[in-house]
């Protein structure tokens, strides 16, 4: 009898679960190259897909790289830029001077009670003031960036002779922009150098120019910034002076042009009249005594000197000067000696700069 409750031996049954290789059953060495070749498979699936990360790795890491030297490149030459910037350039504030500080809108008034020599002289002074006044002119503002470096020259053609100058940046660079400004607009041009003194006890020989109302008392319409100078010879000052805060002088050379303004340095440190300088320069006749309070823009050269002697020495008219007594608040009107009018006219008929 058949063992099996199905009828059928054990021992006959060929049924496996082991695969089949054509039909056969795979052998264990069959068995191990399958296995070895999956693992192969796989690896190279798992290596491929590694190298594909690398490349996308090393893809985005330059790009960043990249990124990062351009970011890098870009601030250097832009701080290279600004460096070269700061070098060449400097800031000017020009400022514009506000309408009610205009001397003209309040024309001095003769006091009352003056009478004889005084009322003749007070007159004299608010007709030449007054005069003025049809003569005023106005002026762009300079741009508020300028060249630090460089040489100009001015030359002002004259009723007495050509006055050269040397215009150097490095001194006083918004002080010559603002001059070479006023030039290129023609402001100087048909005005008069209004003023010169005399030296003497005072020890200051300088022309005045640069107003066409010439009063003293005329500007563009704004002002410069200071720019003082540091390298002049100082003048030894009294000790006592000193003590009491009055400031120490300098030598500005013969030759010397330098801005005019309204600065006072005061006693003790009050200072008033700061950034007042613009359109008026003094030419320096002789070595004159000064407070280092008057920015210096250049020199007049040999020929030109030869025409400030020659007016120099044809002597001034005193002007006419009020003072106020501090106790009584007395006006009196004196001349000024050895500050005045030139003799010899001085018109600038035409400025250029090149």
């Amino acid at each position: 009898m058949p063992s099996d409750p199905t009828g059928k031996d054990n021992a006959s049954d060929n049924t496996s679960n082991e695969p089949e290789v054509g039909g056969e059953q795979m052998t264990n060495e069959q068995r191990r190259a399958e296995a070895k070749r999956k693992l192969e498979h796989r690896l190279g699936t798992q290596q491929a897909a590694a190298r594909r990360r690398k490349i996308i790795v090393v893809t985005t890491s330059v790009v960043v790289a990249v990124a990062v030297i351009a970011t890098v490149g870009t601030l250097v030459t832009n701080k290279v830029l600004d460096d070269r910037e700061k070098a060449r350039y400097t800031a000017c504030a020009y400022t514009p001077t506000p309408a009610d500080a205009n001397p003209f809108s309040q024309p001095p008034q003769i006091p009352p009670n003056l009478s004889g020599e005084q009322l003749a002289r007070a007159k004299q002074f608010v007709a030449d003031f007054t005069a003025g006044k049809s003569k005023q002119r106005t002026a762009k503002v300079p741009a508020d960036r300028q060249l630090k470096k460089g040489d100009l020259t001015a030359t002002l053609t004259t009723s007495q002779g050509t006055i050269p100058i040397e215009l150097d940046r490095a001194s006083a660079p918004c002080n010559v922009a603002a001059v070479a400004s006023l030039i290129d607009q023609k402001y100087y041009d048909n005005t008069e150098c209004h003023r010169m003194t005399e030296g003497g006890t005072g020890k200051i020989a300088v022309l005045q120019c640069g107003d066409p109302t010439a009063t003293g008392a005329g500007a563009p319409g704004w002002t410069s910034p200071d720019e003082f100078p540091t390298d002049l010879k100082a003048v030894p000052q009294d000790p006592q002076m000193a003590s009491l805060g009055v400031p120490a002088s300098v030598v500005y050379p013969r030759g010397t042009v330098a801005i005019a303004n309204s600065y006072q340095p005061g006693q003790g440190g009050q200072a008033s009249g700061a950034n007042t300088g613009s359109a008026q320069m003094f030419l320096v006749i002789n070595d004159s005594e000064l407070p280092a309070n008057y920015s210096v823009i250049g020199k007049v050269d040999d020929a030109g000197l030869a025409v400030l002697d020659k007016v120099y020495k044809g002597g001034l008219t005193p002007g006419i000067r009020p003072s106020q007594d501090p106790t009584t608040g007395a006006v009196t009107y004196a001349p000024t000696p050895g500050d005045g009018k030139p003799k010899l006219a001085v018109e600038i008929e035409k400025a250029t700069v090149s």
